[in-house]
């Protein structure tokens, strides 16, 4: 039975006991309908939360794989450059070495005189 044959049949009693059972019933129909309508909001609502945190968390992890992966390269990167400063410091070009890299920093030697061309 749906709520238009329970509302017909109803509205066909001209009993005084009948109108008081009517709209009971029709309470009754428009609440289980409005409970229907709530639980299947709240659901929805559920759906579309889940979904935005699932894509939320999915793009955090796509963002962080890639972190991981330039911080990886540097770290391989750093590690060459550590073996080629060991190997440097190792053999007999060390005091050469420090002597570049101290003069790429600006220091300069014990009673050297230094001339910048200002042309």
């Amino acid at each position: 039975m749906n709520i238009l044959s329970v509302y017909d049949v109803f509205s066909r009693i001209k009993v005084y006991g009948a109108i008081s059972l009517k709209q009971r019933v029709l309470k009754t129909i428009k609440s289980k309908f409005f409970v229907k309508i709530v639980i299947a909001i709240f659901f929805l609502g559920l759906v579309a939360y889940c979904s935005y945190t699932l894509i939320s968390n999915y793009s955090d992890i796509s963002r962080l794989n890639a972190q991981a992966v330039e911080l990886d390269e540097q770290y391989e990167n750093q590690l060459n450059e550590n073996e080629k400063i060991k190997a440097i410091l190792d053999s007999e070009d060390k005091d050469e070495y420090i002597e570049k890299k101290a003069r790429e920093k600006g220091y300069v030697k014990e009673g050297e005189i230094v001339y910048y061309d200002i042309s």
